[in-house]
């Protein structure tokens, strides 16, 4: 029998974190079979699915064997149709935009946001992500990937003030 590794999976039609199974010496298209599921929408045609380590652009080939490309126990991955996602951040009245790979975190979004509206120290901490024209805002280890699907690569975000507890 051999032995498995656990991986943990976000992307299109997988926003909650999903933790799947594979053997150590398997392949990124075993992970592309091990998470589609009921519970996924990973499309069928394996050919436009693109694997990518958390916050990386580099695509992984899907004939890669896992310990060729690094992947190993409890690594993080990311399963999409959009290798990019076109980002909008909008703030007192502005809106800047940037194209973020479909694997990078919110926190890295944010840390971004931070820096181009020059949010520094308390200011950046007091601002939180939230998509536009909803309350959602999503935790800082959720790709932006998982909040789109194909064919819409686009996502906009609202830079506001996290809600303060007045005492």
């Amino acid at each position: 029998m051999s032995e498995t590794i656990e991986i943990f999976i976000q992307g299109e039609g997988i926003r909650d974190i999903k933790l799947v199974r594979v053997p150590h010496d398997g392949t990124i298209l075993d992970i592309i079979e091990a998470t589609r599921t009921s519970e996924t929408t990973i499309p069928h045609d394996n050919a436009h699915i693109i694997v990518l380590i958390e916050d990386t652009e580099e695509e992984l080939k899907h004939n890669s064997r896992l310990k060729d490309v690094g992947i190993c126990h409890r690594k993080r991955l990311h399963l999409h149709r959009c290798h990019k996602i076109e980002v909008t951040i909008n703030f007192n009245g502005e809106a800047k935009k940037h194209p973020f790979s479909s694997s990078t975190t919110i926190a890295r979004v944010k840390q971004w946001a931070d820096a181009k509206f020059e949010l520094k120290g308390v200011d950046a901490t007091e601002h939180i992500l939230q998509i536009c024209k909803t309350s959602i805002r999503p935790d800082e280890d959720i790709h932006v990937g998982a909040l789109v699907k194909h064919p819409d690569c686009n996502l906009c975000f609202d830079l506001v003030p996290k809600k303060r507890v007045e005492g």
